[in-house]
């Protein structure tokens, strides 16, 4: 089925987010329980109308681990973070810069116009941009390890 936001591959995740981040290994990965219930981080991207069209998810393992790197946090710093499930303000506004990034992750050539809204904890994220998790006609789960911080899995859904 055909998605309004391509999917991006392997090779697009590695590219995009390898400009950020030296020695990132990405490959398809498990399925990212999305769930208000769940430790996820969720950046919800709009297009011009101001409607979610997508959503990218980050475990929180990930989301401590992309956010401590960004800012060359000490590799202690994700893993309190990620075991205390909270994000500081400096990693919340770093995830939310690199998910701004992810932005183009969704947009290609022909495709409509996508930008980033917010990220939100799972238990946050507004009804209108959760129902594309049951609504998405494109998923692809990805485990990405960042070195020296260590991997987690990112969610990329699209109608």
């Amino acid at each position: 089925m055909a998605t309004l936001y391509p999917l991006p591959d392997v090779a697009r995740v590695k590219n995009m987010l390898g400009m950020m981040f030296d020695g990132l290994d990405v490959k398809i990965g498990g399925k990212l329980d999305t769930a208000p219930t769940s430790s996820c981080y969720v950046a919800v991207f709009v297009g011009d109308d101001g409607k979610p069209g997508a959503l990218c998810a980050c475990d929180i393992a990930l989301a401590a681990n992309i956010s401590a790197a960004l800012s060359m946090l000490p590799p202690a710093v994700a893993k309190d973070a990620a075991k205390s499930k909270q994000l500081t303000d400096v990693m919340l506004a770093n995830l939310r810069e690199v998910m701004n990034i992810c932005s183009r992750l969704l947009i290609t050539e022909g495709s409509p116009h996508l930008k980033l809204d917010q990220v939100y904890e799972a238990k946050a994220v507004p009804a209108p941009a959760m129902a594309i998790v049951g609504a998405a006609k494109g998923r692809v789960d990805f485990e990405i390890g960042v070195a020296k911080y260590g991997p987690g899995v990112m969610s990329v859904l699209s109608l």
